[in-house]
C-alpha cells in the first residue's frame, strides 16, 4: 500500500510539473490547456482504463484491446520520458544561467520556454520511438563459460527470463525470442520467471507458441508475474508443453554432475532451499534458478555454486538503472561473485509495461559448463 501511495504522489507531481511547464507560459485557450491535462492524465493512468476495457463489453476485449494496450503503454512511456527531459532541461538551463549571468539564458523567458518545449516534445517522441525499437529487437546472446572439476561432461544451457507474454504480445515478438534461443542449439533451456504476464484465458494462445523451443528438456521457475496471474494454472500449462517446473525442487542433469534446482519468486511465496536441493550431494555442481536476485545477498553461499536470476530488466528505461539496482540489493545485470558463489542476472528477453527499453537491450545467457582439466 505504501508503494502505491508513493507512486501516486510521484505521478501526480509529474503531471503537475509537465502541465505547468507546457501551459504556464503560453496564451493557449482553456480548452487547449484542458486537452493537454487530459492527455497527461490518460497517459499516466493507462493501466486503470485498460482494466476497465478488459472487464467491459466483449467486443472491446479482442483486437481493440491489443491495440489499446500497446498505444496506452507507449503513451505512458512517452510522458515518462518527456517528464524526465523537461526536468533535466530546466536544471541544466538554470545552471547555465547562474554561471553565465546573461539575459539570453534567463529561464523565465516565456518565448524561449515555448520554443524549447516544442524541441523537448519532439526529442521525447524520437527517444520513445527508438525505445520501441530497442525493446523489440532480438535478444543479445551473452556468454558465460564455467569450468569445474565436479562437472563430468560439457553442457550448454540457454537461460532466458522476463518474456512477459500477455494478450497484447505480438506473435512476431514471441517468435523473435524463441528463434534467438533456438539459434544457440542448447542442450537444455532454463526459463527463469515472468515468462507469462496474464491470466490463462487471455494469453494461452500466445503461450502455446513456446512449444517451438528446442532442447532436450526445458526447465522453468516462476516469477512474481506468474503469481499475479493464477500460478498453479500456469504450472499445469507448462507441464502440458512438457516443461519441468522447478518449484522448491530439483534434479541431476544427464549424468553431468550438475544439479539444477528452482524456487518460486521469493517476493511472492516462501522459497524452500533445503527442499530444492534435497536430491543433491556434495559432489554435484549446484545451480539455482531464482527469479529475483534479492535472495542472493543473505543466503547460505556454501549451498550453491551459481544462481541464475532475472526480474530487474536491467532497469529497462534509463535512468531507472540506478533505482532498480538499489531496489535489488545492488544487483542489476551481469555477473556477480560473493564468497566464491556466482550470481548472473539477465536483463530479460521481453519488456514490462511501456514497450520501451533505453540503454537496457534485451538479452539471453548462453551458459557453457565443462569439466576443469
Amino acid at each position: 500500500m505504501i508503494f502505491f501511495i508513493g507512486m501516486l504522489i510521484l505521478v501526480l507531481a509529474a503531471i503537475a510539473v509537465v502541465y505547468k511547464t507546457l501551459t504556464g507560459y503560453t496564451d493557449f485557450a482553456w480548452y487547449s490547456k484542458f486537452g493537454i491535462l487530459f492527455f497527461l492524465i490518460i497517459s499516466w493512468f493507462s493501466p486503470v482504463w485498460l482494466k476497465l476495457i478488459r472487464h467491459g463489453p466483449e467486443f472491446l476485449n479482442g483486437s481493440f484491446y491489443t491495440f489499446a494496450y500497446q498505444a496506452a503503454y507507449f503513451l505512458m512511456g512517452f510522458v515518462l520520458i518527456l517528464s524526465m527531459l523537461l526536468i533535466a532541461r530546466d536544471i541544466i538551463w538554470q545552471i547555465l544561467y547562474l554561471l553565465a549571468k546573461k539575459s539570453a539564458f534567463n529561464p523565465d523567458n516565456a518565448h524561449h520556454i515555448n520554443i524549447l518545449n516544442v524541441i523537448t516534445i519532439v526529442a521525447a517522441l524520437f527517444i520513445s520511438a527508438y525505445g520501441v525499437f530497442e525493446a523489440h529487437m532480438s535478444p543479445i546472446a551473452k556468454e558465460l563459460t564455467i569450468s569445474d572439476s565436479r562437472i563430468k561432461k560439457p553442457i550448454k544451457f540457454v537461460v532466458a527470463s522476463d518474456f512477459h507474454i500477455n494478450q497484447s504480445t505480438s506473435k512476431a515478438h514471441i517468435s523473435k525470442m524463441i528463434k534467438a534461443i533456438n539459434a544457440q542449439n542448447p542442450d537444455y533451456i532454463l526459463l527463469v520467471g515472468d515468462i507469462i504476464d496474464d491470466k490463462p484465458e487471455f494469453a494461452l494462445e500466445k503461450f502455446k507458441l513456446l512449444k517451438d523451443l528446442k532442447a532436450k528438456k526445458i526447465y522453468v521457475s516462476l516469477g512474481n508475474h506468474e503469481y499475479y496471474n493464477r500460478p498453479y494454472a500456469w504450472i499445469i500449462e507448462f507441464s502440458k508443453l512438457g516443461f519441468e517446473v522447478l518449484h522448491n525442487s530439483g534434479e541431476m542433469i544427464d549424468e553431468s554432475g550438475i544439479y539444477l534446482a528452482g524456487v518460486p519468486d521469493v517476493g511472492s511465496v516462501s522459497a524452500n532451499y533445503e527442499r530444492a536441493f534435497a536430491g543433491s550431494d556434495d559432489q554435484a555442481y549446484k545451480i539455482l534458478l531464482s527469479h529475483s536476485p534479492t535472495d542472493f545477498k543473505d543466503m547460505d553461499k556454501s549451498a550453491i555454486d551459481l544462481q541464475l536470476s532475472g526480474h530487474t530488466h536491467g532497469g529497462q528505461i534509463f535512468p531507472f538503472q540506478y533505482i532498480t539496482k538499489k531496489a535489488n540489493d545492488g544487483y542489476l545485470a551481469g555477473l556477480y561473485q560473493e564468497d566464491g558463489t556466482k550470481l548472473y542476472v539477465m536483463k530479460g528477453a521481453g519488456y514490462w509495461g511501456p514497450p520501451i527499453r533505453l540503454m537496457a537491450k534485451p538479452d539471453i545467457l548462453v551458459l557453457n559448463l565443462r569439466s576443469e582439466k
